[in-house]
């Protein structure tokens, strides 16, 4: 059972605007950034529970699994994403 870990990072912006109407230059006002750990699991036995959630009071705002087709028992891959931590741009 593998288990790799990367960083997301997404710029938080609004749409572009044009700074004057006819020159076809637009500007991107932006407002922080955020940036999520990423756990990627190419084999796991165990799912995130409810209580991981941050709804619920957990760390984690999402995780996706898909079960392996094996006879043996219940086995996954899957991603789990943590909550937003909110940074400056880069």
């Amino acid at each position: 059972m593998a288990t790799f870990s990367t960083s997301k990072y997404r710029l938080r912006a609004g749409g572009p605007m044009p700074v004057s109407a006819g020159t076809g230059n637009f500007v991107l006002h932006s407002f922080m950034a955020v940036t999520n750990d990423v756990t990627i699991d190419t084999c796991t036995v165990s799912l995130l529970k409810s209580t991981s959630f941050q709804g619920q009071g957990g760390s984690f705002s999402g995780a996706t699994y898909s079960q392996l087709p094996v006879k043996t028992g219940n086995y996954f891959k899957g991603t789990e994403v943590a909550k937003d931590v909110y940074v400056e741009e880069a």
